[in-house]
């Protein structure tokens, strides 16, 4: 692989990635509520649905589980399962009322908002406003709470479908008091009026589909791509111990723990191949760093339980490619 090779060469998808087994549920809870229309997904640079276009976008990196490491130790804002769910049923109330283009029904407007309102990135909220439900999490200036759909009406609408769509959400107890309920009830009987109608929008253009991104891993994260120019040096215990917990000893059921450093050293070959692919290093610039993992984590006296190989097999991975990736970028490591 070259340096230059685009991610839209990667052939990531969703189908056979974890990220299927999320949208087969989402679709399964759009059944159960009566939803004929399932809003397509696909592979892009962020979240989102674009405007007024009824699919759903997904960060790339949550198609593969390495990516999906090298994300959280570059940004730290990975997701889990029940966090993605929260997310794509989110963008499912965006799709929703861009398929039905219930935005445009004056009862909706009267409820939510003119859609047509400016959309502010950055506003002053009122965390204490029971206006809104809560759903999704969002930093907004000092403030840090579920106060996303305080946003703009469309948002507002995607944050109150999103908590009538979720299983067992309670909605009708857990708002009984707040202004927000008006608003739930609203869109229970707005999608019970839609459920037997097809769609009127169904797809559209779509904002920088997998296949049409070229650029690549390291320009995603905004760094200027130097040549690996120098054999990997310094220490990366940090890196390690936040791979692999504990020594050498027996674990609680009697079982023997794997050392980390025979672990690596055993699939050297693998990793040496998997980190050249993600980055673009040739082989020769890999070797000394996953030398260096060796070395050090039998020096630490690291091990893991040989119940973990797969998953540790990927942190790995993850831990060298962001490494170099950082090298590559700083002509450094990420600090230990």
């Amino acid at each position: 692989m070259e340096m230059n090779k685009p991610l839209s060469k990667f052939n990531l998808k969703i189908e056979g990635s974890p990220l299927e087994k999320l949208v087969r549920r989402l679709y399964r809870e759009l059944d159960r509520k009566g939803i004929l229309f399932k809003p397509k997904c696909y592979l892009t640079d962020t979240w989102g649905c674009p405007n007024k276009v009824p699919v759903i976008g997904i960060p790339f990196y949550y198609a593969d589980p390495t990516l999906a490491k090298i994300q959280d130790y570059m940004r730290g804002d990975l997701e889990d399962d029940h966090e993605l769910m929260m997310t794509l049923r989110h963008e499912a109330g965006h799709a929703i009322n861009y398929a039905y283009r219930l935005y445009e029904d004056p009862q909706w407007q009267e409820v939510f908002g003119r859609f047509t309102e400016p959309y502010h990135d950055y506003f002053t909220p009122n965390p204490h406003s029971k206006d809104y439900v809560k759903h999704l999490f969002q930093q907004v200036g000092r403030f840090s709470g579920r106060i996303y759909a305080q946003k703009h009406p469309d948002e507002d609408f995607a944050e109150t479908f999103a908590v009538w769509l979720t299983p067992r959400s309670n909605w009708r107890e857990k708002y009984k008091n707040w202004g927000a309920l008006r608003k739930l009830k609203f869109v229970d009987r707005m999608i019970d009026s839609i459920r037997c109608r097809r769609p009127l929008v169904t797809d559209g253009e779509r904002i920088n589909p997998i296949e049409n991104i070229n650029f690549t891993l390291l320009e995603y994260y905004n760094k200027s791509a130097e040549r690996y120019r120098e054999k990997a040096h310094g220490y990366v215990d940090d890196f390690l111990r936040s791979v692999f917990h504990g020594n050498g000893k027996n674990g609680k059921n009697g079982y023997h723990r794997i050392p980390a450093g025979g672990f690596i050293e055993k699939n050297r070959s693998s990793l040496i191949d998997m980190i050249s692919y993600w980055t673009g290093e040739p082989p020769s610039s890999v070797e000394p760093l996953i030398d260096k993992l060796i070395l050090r984590a039998k020096e630490l006296n690291l091990s893991l339980s040989p119940r973990r190989q797969s998953r540790k097999l990927i942190e790995v991975t993850a831990l060298a490619t962001t490494m170099i990736m950082n090298y590559v970028y700083e002509g450094k490591f990420l600090p230990h």
